[in-house]
């Protein structure tokens, strides 16, 4: 899965701040990656593959209108 964070992330009760316009990527061993395993997807995110737009939908079932960005 893969996303870009289009603002500030706050992770682990804001002891971590994603900046934006960081890539996650689930495959990925960098910083950032490693500490957004297992959460969940921002709504904001821009999804780059169907896998995080999948997490999206199924994160956010009621805001489908608000998804999108990079993958469609």
């Amino acid at each position: 899965m893969k996303f870009r964070i289009t603002s500030p992330w706050s992770l682990f009760g804001s002891t971590w701040i994603v900046p934006a316009d960081t890539i996650i990527d689930a495959s990925s061993n960098d910083r950032w990656s490693q500490r957004a395993k297992g959460k969940v997807i921002p709504l904001n995110a821009v999804p780059i593959d169907a896998e995080a737009y999948e997490a999206q939908l199924k994160a956010y079932p009621d805001s489908k209108h608000l998804l999108g960005g990079g993958w469609q």
